[in-house]
């Protein structure tokens, strides 16, 4: 988004997000209250700039669980930017795909808001071919891998062709839990009760809420038995997977996990664009807006595996993810 308001507005734009060092921020702040930066782009937190003379107001991806603040203080930028809009007697717009239940049957039933539809999309492109896959039937057919036969087909095709794919698995890790064969016992984080999750290339159990981490135990801390297993499936098996399977295409892994160093999200990004890398890995980050000409097909991984989330919005979430998924590109295959 930078990249193209850059483009078009040049240096009248400030940036604020959490990978910015204190200095940046600073410099990026200072611009924005003196009023040099005409326009602010920025994460949850960008909703406090100092700006001056605000004329309009825009969320976008409205629907994203990450304008809420979980942390102190907590707040919801959603919230907040109603509020700023109307004390600024400016428009506020709710940008989404898929937008927020509250929010569409605010627009669309109460009328509190005025709801805008766009029919066409960017460029005239036409809608993806979208092809679900039954694993239950391959599986009986001697499939046991996490790819279809299908997907596998397609992603030699795009190889041959000199096309570009994304792979996208809303876990990340290498095992999503690890299990006691005798007593059924799962290892949980003491903090949050949450199923720790194995990381392979560490070779550590992890909490991804609160960051808790320990060694990874040889024997059950309920029974003692020894077969303590691992089950499912994180971004880091399927990037080995993915070697095993097609091991001359070039591949890169965007999670939590690879983009934690300053600009390494750039950087992945525009690694996979410009060096034309075959194969992309990743969690949501990857189906993120981004613009890639020569990918042509994304493979959904374990579609399904949204719905058993704790949250009861699971199906809304699960919708959501897979629409967004089903944009950015010509030819789908999900499963």
């Amino acid at each position: 988004m930078v990249d193209r308001f850059l483009a078009r507005f040049g240096e009248e734009i400030a940036v604020l997000h959490s990978k910015l060092s204190m200095g940046e921020r600073y410099d990026e702040w200072q611009k924005i209250q003196k009023g040099q930066a005409k326009i602010v782009i920025g994460a949850r937190s960008a909703i406090f700039a100092p700006v001056r003379n605000l004329g309009i107001l825009i969320i976008d991806e409205e629907h994203d669980m990450s304008y809420k603040s979980d942390t102190t203080p907590r707040y919801n930028a959603k919230d907040l930017a109603k509020y700023i809009a109307e004390k600024n007697a400016c428009p506020l717009i709710l940008g989404s795909a898929t937008p927020d239940i509250e929010s569409f049957y605010e627009a669309k039933e109460t009328k509190k808001s005025n709801l805008y539809r766009l029919t066409k999309r960017a460029g005239e492109a036409d809608l993806p071919e979208i092809s679900i896959v039954d694993l239950r039937k391959e599986l009986a057919l001697g499939n046991k891998s996490m790819l279809s036969f299908s997907l596998q087909e397609e992603i030699q095709k795009n190889l041959k062709d000199k096309k570009q794919t994304i792979l996208f698995l809303n876990r990340r890790g290498y095992s999503t839990f690890l299990m006691c064969r005798d007593c059924g016992h799962t290892f949980k984080c003491k903090n949050c009760n949450i199923s720790l999750t194995y990381h392979k290339f560490e070779n550590k159990l992890k909490c991804h809420y609160c960051g808790f981490e320990q060694n990874v135990p040889q024997t059950c801390e309920e029974c003692g038995s020894a077969k303590v297993k691992y089950f499912g499936t994180g971004t880091q098996k399927l990037e080995e997977e993915i070697r095993e399977l097609f091991p001359t295409a070039s591949m890169l892994r965007m999670d939590i996990d690879t983009v934690s160093k300053k600009n390494s999200h750039e950087q992945i990004l525009n690694q996979f664009k410009n060096e034309n890398i075959d194969i992309l890995i990743g969690t949501q980050m990857v189906v993120k807006g981004h613009h890639f000409p020569n990918v042509t097909l994304v493979g959904v991984i374990s579609a399904d595996g949204i719905l058993n989330l704790e949250d009861f919005r699971a199906p809304e979430r699960t919708f959501q993810t897979l629409v967004q998924v089903a944009r950015k590109g010509w030819k789908r295959r999900t499963r």
